[in-house]
């Protein structure tokens, strides 16, 4: 990891800013964040965090030399708090997340307070997007990641009967226009992935942008040392795995039925992870075969351990795929649907993609696995690809990043404004 940072004599001061924060964690994008703030930290930055809280008051904490406010969300209700609510109040709670008026007035004052050198935000969501304005004001430069679509649709996920949306509807087309506006504040607009890069910038978000690119996020490092011989064929069956939330646009069930209907493959097949519960006792129910096992919630690393190949047969546009690095990283080969930032993950060298629109052809993939499986090297290989998802890796890049933005910010405070380009899409 880049050793020390300096900005002007003193250490970067650093302000990062994202819906939860440990130990509020729901997935990818808080864990990605802790990795960055605690990064930073360790090569020589200041860093504080500004998040959201669902109880208490607004406070202070610190955690691993990063400064936290928690700040009382401002709201109806607390989003991330099991049950029910009406459409009339869903719809309520996100006219008021679109522009809210007290958590920026709490955001300001933690600027104020701050005197940070740079923004930088991820998930914002009970936070407001008005700190992009709070930032630019304060003569600060913006660097915000798109880790999802909550800019673009209210449920994060630009999803309709289980699919993924070509584009947006006008509901959500009119409850994103005043981020679209906002995003104008943003000087560098990074996404976990080109997909969902390209779907903000498509969407007429980050339109003055001077600098647009990728950093991936990155997996957590292995604690525990594998087992000397994981890949094991049991009994001559293949062993399938599949992880991660158990919902419809993760695609089960096309999974499942696929294997059934295919008569060429010996295969058994588990899945980890916790979804809804009519949902889960509905796919027990339609696939009650010994070969197909529902785990609920297990440990990652060991269920990894346990599988010859993982499929991700991903319905809707994720926008990076956490899992599929987390299984490179265990030697394990993945097979990924051709949908949002999944293709860009794979191991360029296997491609073992197929096409949403066509599951049979997920089958002949995963035949191309299991071929892969009689190289010695192909274990090795994996892992040394998972190395180019690293946390060190991404905290290196969100440094160069953040460096050249205060570079550009301190340049253009000694010139004349002139009209920025909205075309540079630099390779963060």
């Amino acid at each position: 990891m880049t050793a020390g940072v300096r900005w002007a004599g003193d250490k970067m001061k650093i302000l990062i800013a994202n819906t939860l924060y440990y130990p509020d964690v729901l997935g990818g994008a808080e864990v990605s964040t802790q990795i960055l703030a605690e990064g930073l930290v360790a090569a020589g930055a200041e860093v504080t965090v500004v998040c959201a809280s669902g109880t208490g008051v607004d406070h202070v904490t610190e955690l691993n030399g990063v400064k936290i406010w928690r700040l009382r969300f401002a709201n109806l209700y607390w989003p991330h708090r099991p049950g029910k609510r009406s459409r009339v109040a869903k719809l309520v709670w996100h006219a008021i997340d679109s522009y809210n008026v007290l958590m920026a007035r709490k955001l300001r004052a933690v600027v104020a307070k701050e005197k940070p050198d740079l923004v930088s935000t991820s998930n914002l969501s009970c936070l407001s997007v008005d700190l992009w304005r709070i930032a630019k004001k304060a003569g600060l430069p913006v660097v915000h990641t798109a880790r999802d679509y909550y800019l673009m649709c209210p449920s994060s996920t630009m999803l309709s009967g289980n699919r993924s949306c070509d584009r947006q509807c006008t509901l959500c087309a009119c409850y994103s226009g005043y981020k679209r506006s906002e995003s104008e504040q943003v000087d560098v607009a990074i996404g976990v992935s080109r997909f969902v890069l390209d779907k903000h910038l498509d969407n007429g978000f980050f339109t003055r942008a001077t600098s647009t690119g990728v950093i991936s996020d990155c997996h957590l490092p292995e604690i525990s040392e594998p087992p000397e011989t994981p890949f094991r064929l049991v009994k001559n069956a293949v062993r399938l795995g599949m992880l991660g939330r158990v919902s419809p646009e993760k695609g089960v069930e096309l999974l499942v039925d696929e294997l059934m209907r295919d008569t060429s493959l010996n295969w058994t097949l588990t899945i980890g992870g916790t979804g809804d519960d009519a949902y889960l006792e509905s796919l027990k129910a339609r696939y009650n075969d010994p070969r197909v096992q529902f785990l609920g919630h297990v440990d990652a690393s060991s269920f990894l351990h346990d599988i010859d190949v993982l499929v991700v047969p991903s319905r809707w546009n994720e926008p990076f795929g956490r899992v599929i690095v987390e299984a490179y990283a265990q030697g394990v080969p993945v097979v990924g649907a051709n949908t949002g930032g999944i293709p860009e993950v794979i191991e360029p060298t296997s491609h073992l993609v197929f096409d949403i629109n066509d599951p049979q052809s997920m089958i002949g993939r995963i035949h191309e696995a299991i071929e892969s499986l009689q190289d010695p090297q192909v274990h090795d290989r994996l892992r040394r690809y998972a190395d180019s998802f690293s946390p060190d890796r991404m905290v290196d890049s969100y440094l160069k990043v953040y460096r050249d933005a205060l570079k550009r910010s301190a340049a253009s405070t000694h010139r004349p404004p002139q009209l920025q380009s909205t075309s540079n899409k630099e390779r963060a």
